[in-house]
């Protein structure tokens, strides 16, 4: 006869293997999204799905029709010579994103035998069914995600269609995240969890909508960049920081009081002897922290070098990640705590049964 517990684990572990990989796989997406957008490669195919109208870009502008400025011309053609850099950067960040999303389907595939599995631990199919919702929630997003790529191109990459479009990203890995820590059923140090500040939970809730808010203030300095650029033909990169409005003032201070909430989080978990994924997730958080406070100060002292605005925003979106891992991992650790023990009645007086 199958165990049932060994069952569930094996399905489990399964799960995860294709659910952290699909977390990677997001990740470098949005890396990826982020250099087609420095390096000004987003209508380097102006039409969608299609690139120039082939399913495989043209390599030179002989292979293309020659009224192709006039055919594209509203998606800004009319002046522009085709440029293969910015057509197959954008072409192979298109790849990327079909790939994406067939992890995000192997993924919701490898949830299936969990949606109705009862949990090992609580004997209840919650949790288990939780790993299916959440990866069926990942992957209807990420067909959504895919129509609203093809809206980004029609619209000549809208600014707010673009910002829309980045939240989307968010959220999917979110569900994907999620879904990891459910799979999981983490480790934790009972009596370091009842040591915490009764506020940490709250303090890492704040700390990811003020970051999310930022993410999204951090886009309208991206986009005043752009304007900046085309205007100057990408030139006097020196000049462009002095002519950006009054938003990169904001997103340049707000950063600050946001590094501090987050580093007191992080020394609140760092010093209640966590180990485990408790502590890796903390020390990866100061070192996000610290890693894009250098990349903001780099972009301010150094006239907004290319490299650094992609990474920017992937260490800003891999902060809000491993936020939520902590506090999903911490929610689950509570809960855990809730439970009355498994061979104790649920008020607590009851004895073992025998079998």
């Amino acid at each position: 006869m199958t165990n049932p517990a060994a069952a569930d684990d094996r399905a489990r572990r399964r799960f995860r293997r294709f659910a952290i990989a699909t977390v990677v796989t997001i990740y470098a997406l949005i890396l990826v999204g982020g250099i087609v957008r420095a390096t000004g490669a987003g209508m380097g195919c102006p039409d969608w799905p299609t690139c120039f109208g082939q399913w495989i870009p043209p390599t030179a502008e002989s292979q293309l029709p020659a009224d192709y400025q006039t055919i594209y011309a509203d998606r800004g053609y009319a002046n522009t010579t085709f440029n293969v850099t910015k057509t197959w950067t954008e072409y192979l960040n298109r790849l990327l994103g079909v790939f994406t999303g067939f992890t995000i389907l192997l993924t919701l595939i490898a949830a299936w035998p969990l949606r109705r599995r009862a949990s090992a631990n609580t004997g209840k199919p919650g949790d288990s069914n939780s790993i299916f919702v959440l990866s069926l929630a990942a992957f209807v997003l990420v067909v959504f995600q895919g129509w609203l790529g093809s809206r980004v191109v029609a619209s000549n990459l809208s600014p707010g269609m673009i910002t829309v479009h980045m939240l989307v990203a968010q959220i999917i890995v979110g569900l994907v995240i999620a879904s990891v820590v459910s799979a999981s059923r983490p480790r934790i140090d009972v009596d370091a969890v009842r040591a915490l500040p009764p506020l940490i939970s709250t303090g890492l809730i704040v700390a990811m909508v003020l970051g999310l808010s930022q993410l999204i203030i951090g886009t309208q300095v991206r986009e005043a960049v752009d304007l900046i650029a085309r205007a100057s033909d990408h030139e006097n990169r020196h000049l462009w920081i002095d002519n950006l409005p009054w938003v990169f003032t904001l997103h340049k201070w707000y950063a600050l009081p946001l590094v501090a909430l987050n580093g007191w989080l992080a020394w609140q978990l760092l010093s209640s002897n966590h180990s485990g994924v408790l502590r890796s997730l903390n020390i990866a958080l100061v070192a996000l922290l610290l890693g894009t406070s250098l990349i903001g100060m780099s972009m301010d002292r150094l006239n907004l070098p290319m490299f650094a605005q992609p990474l920017h925003l992937w260490f800003a979106s891999l902060i809000f990640g491993v936020q939520l891992a902590i506090t999903l991992v911490l929610r689950s650790a509570r809960t855990e705590l809730a439970q009355p023990p498994r061979n104790q009645s649920p008020r607590g007086v009851g004895t073992a049964t025998q079998t």
